[in-house]
């Protein structure tokens, strides 16, 4: 065998075991997670209630835009850095609701949308029936109510359209 061969070969080897070491490190890094914060409420066991009416809906979280959103998620925090991108003009209240605490750049992606950050809304998650995160829950002033998962702005935009909610944006350079 050449010396140019065994070379080839000896530098693919080295770059499938670099590939399946660092997936073996994503992996212990997810546990690590899991243990330290817990696990994301889409791991949770479903109780399977019926999801609640559209009154209830209205009801219990009033008009606007209402984003579930966790930590430990990462289509969470994707969306979460998609809205510090972006600026938004909304035509009703928004509201990016954290089932645990959020990290630190929830805090300016709200202040960019002009959202307010709620905190600890784990049981009111659950009452909205958000699952799957991120849930938004929109409600028109008019009692129309969309919900559904999305984990872009523009499916939030499309969310918020199907409740008679009009959200206008501009992304940063």
């Amino acid at each position: 065998m050449s010396p140019a061969v065994l070379a080839l070969v000896l530098v693919v080897a080295f770059l499938g075991m670099a590939l399946v070491l660092n997936h073996a490190r994503a992996r212990l890094a997810l546990v690590e997670l899991a243990l330290n914060e817990g696990l994301p409420p889409d791991h949770q066991v479903s109780t399977h209630a019926a999801p609640p009416t559209t009154a209830d809906l209205a009801a219990l979280l009033g008009p606007g835009i209402h984003v579930f959103l966790s930590r430990n998620c990462h289509a969470c925090q994707r969306l979460v850095d998609e809205f510090e991108q972006t600026f938004m003009t909304v035509d009703a209240a928004m509201h990016l609701r954290y089932v645990d605490r959020p990290r630190p750049i929830a805090g300016k992606a709200a202040e960019t949308v002009g959202a307010q950050l709620h905190t600890q809304q784990m049981e009111l998650a659950g009452q909205a029936g958000a699952d799957p995160l991120p849930y938004t829950v929109a409600i028109g002033a008019h009692g129309l109510v969309a919900r559904t998962v999305t984990q872009t702005v523009p499916q939030v935009m499309v969310t918020a359209r199907d409740a008679g909610i009009t959200i206008d944006t501009v992304s940063r350079s």
